[in-house]
């Protein structure tokens, strides 16, 4: 009898999970993954080689069963940093562990090689945001050194650097995502502000709020993980902003239809770009700035556009330096590198050949 129930409970499983695939409309995006999911249309293209990726991506409850391993691998087997995250009061925590020597000193050697190439007549500053990792507890052991790193790079790197990372606390980040907030910016741009040579003020800004922010760290964390508020700052100097990317051509500071995208902090200056080019066109300066970053700066430039008549953006990541001063002309301009520790230990993405 017992086998028999068994059976019949297996069949009506079965038939259920087969019968949804039917009923429920296929998910475009997982807002859980942060990513798109396959859909029918992959089928038409190659129904036996996408099928198995079809049925993963569409199985019913999905973020459910990812959400419930990661819950059991978490507290149940008690693996602190499963999926290589920490969780420290409610902050996602990505492992920046251990520390890559080689990256590290190719890092130093490419932006050496920058400045003595081609800055030779500019000021130029370096700084590094640290990654969250930074706060965690000194005793744990997979934290790197982050003091004996910033220390090599203030004696390797042949520009003068600019210390922020005292100026940071853990609660300056989104709980979700890698990124800091963009009103935690001001205090790291009025420190920049005599280095870079312009005066710092308290300028009113309106504010934009979206309450359903779930970052790149959300889905290596159970589901109930809280979102975070992502929140976006204008004026009027913002507002009439001329933004113009390489690859893209004109856009708004704040690209409000990447809201509801896989990456809603892709809002800011739209996300990945190799070269922006960010025109003040309600300010009699002519001071210009040029910032060799990553993604961390979408969110801070917004806040320098008043101080300067023009800001270019470059990633290294998506364009190769040969090629940069094809299109930036950097005489007379202000030069910043603004990196994130997670580009330190990743300077390989960084195209950048050191001759």
């Amino acid at each position: 009898m017992k086998e028999k129930i068994t059976s019949i409970l297996f069949i009506i499983i079965l038939f259920s999970f087969s019968a949804s695939f039917l009923i429920i409309k296929d998910k475009a995006i997982s807002s859980y993954e942060r990513r798109k999911l396959a859909s029918t249309s992959s089928l038409k293209e190659d129904f036996v080689t996408n099928l198995d990726t079809y049925l993963t991506d569409q199985f019913p409850l999905r973020d459910q069963f990812i959400s419930l391993n990661s819950t059991f691998d978490r507290y149940v087997l008690k693996n602190s940093d499963s999926n290589d995250v920490y969780i420290k009061d409610g902050y996602v925590i990505d492992k920046n562990y251990p520390l890559d020597e080689k990256n590290v000193n190719g890092f130093i050697k490419k932006i050496n090689y920058i400045k003595n190439t081609y800055l030779t007549n500019n000021q130029v500053y370096y700084s590094i945001i640290p990654d969250k990792a930074y706060f965690l507890d000194d005793a744990n052991s997979l934290k790197i050194d982050y003091n004996n790193l910033l220390k090599n790079l203030k004696e390797e790197v042949e520009i003068p650097y600019i210390d922020i990372t005292n100026l940071l606390t853990l609660e300056d980040y989104y709980k979700t995502d890698i990124h800091i907030k963009q009103d935690s910016y001001f205090k790291i741009i009025k420190e920049l502000s005599p280095y870079l040579d312009f005066e710092y003020q308290d300028l009113n800004y309106e504010e934009s709020i979206y309450n359903k922010f779930y970052g790149a760290s959300s889905s290596k964390v159970p589901a109930f993980t809280k979102s975070d508020d992502l929140k976006y700052l204008t004026n009027d100097f913002i507002n009439n902003a001329e933004v113009n990317h390489l690859e893209y051509g004109k856009k708004d500071v704040y690209d409000k239809e990447m809201i509801n995208s896989v990456d809603s902090y892709n809002v800011f200056l739209s996300g990945p770009s190799s070269i922006i080019e960010i025109e003040n066109t309600t300010t009699d300066n002519n001071k210009e700035l040029v910032i060799f970053r990553d993604s961390f700066a979408s969110s801070m430039t917004p806040l320098l556009i008043p101080y300067y008549k023009k800001i270019t953006l470059i990633d290294l990541r998506y364009i190769s330096m040969n090629y940069v001063t094809n299109y930036v002309d950097f005489n007379n301009k202000d030069i910043l590198f603004l990196y994130s520790t997670l580009i330190l230990n990743g300077s390989n993405l960084l195209k950048v050949n050191p001759k």
